[in-house]
């Protein structure tokens, strides 16, 4: 890295850390290793202390050449490589509810199946036809019970996955079931 930056100057003029600070907290890194292996606990803590302040400059560093937009031909020249993060998009699926469980008066149990890449479960639920109802999100696919209900109503029940690469996964079939 000290070799990239030295030959590059005009390319990164205002580095936040000097070439002579990077060299001297490489050194002293180099010297806390070779000591640790040899010592003892303090000097395990004075390599843990050494690593901690290289990495401190090189990601000020890194930061500093990231703001500066330069070209990927640019960073090549340079002599340090291009690397990228190809995220794969993770597209959530519809849950399937696998059932409603109405065995206590004035709640719903809601079983279902879970979601490949969702991170927590969002239900809702409505009253016959009328508008849908936040009942809240749940981490997990187990112990979803929607509460205060009204004995005698026939609840519409549906649920996505949250997660993935747009927040939140396409609605399920809605299920439906009477309450007691």
């Amino acid at each position: 890295m000290i070799v990239c930056l030295g030959k590059n100057v005009a390319l990164f003029p205002n580095l936040s850390v000097t070439l002579i600070a990077l060299t001297a907290l490489q050194a002293a890194y180099q010297e806390a290793m070779n000591a640790a292996a040899v010592g003892g606990p303090k000097d395990t803590e004075a390599l843990k202390d050494a690593y901690n302040d290289l990495i401190v400059a090189l990601r000020l560093i890194a930061a500093y050449i990231q703001s500066l937009n330069l070209t990927a031909a640019q960073i090549l020249l340079s002599g340090y490589d291009v690397v990228t993060y190809a995220r794969s998009k993770i597209t959530l699926v519809a849950p399937l509810i696998t059932g409603l469980d109405n065995a206590i008066t004035t709640q719903l149990g809601v079983w279902l199946q879970a979601v490949a890449g969702a991170k927590a479960y969002h239900v809702q639920y409505c009253a016959g036809t009328g508008p849908w109802v936040d009942a809240g999100i749940w981490p997990n696919t187990k112990d979803i019970v929607i509460t205060n209900l009204l004995p005698g109503t026939v609840y519409g029940v549906r649920v996505r996955g949250v997660g993935g690469s747009t927040q939140y996964g396409p609605w399920s079939a809605t299920m439906s079931l009477m309450c007691t």
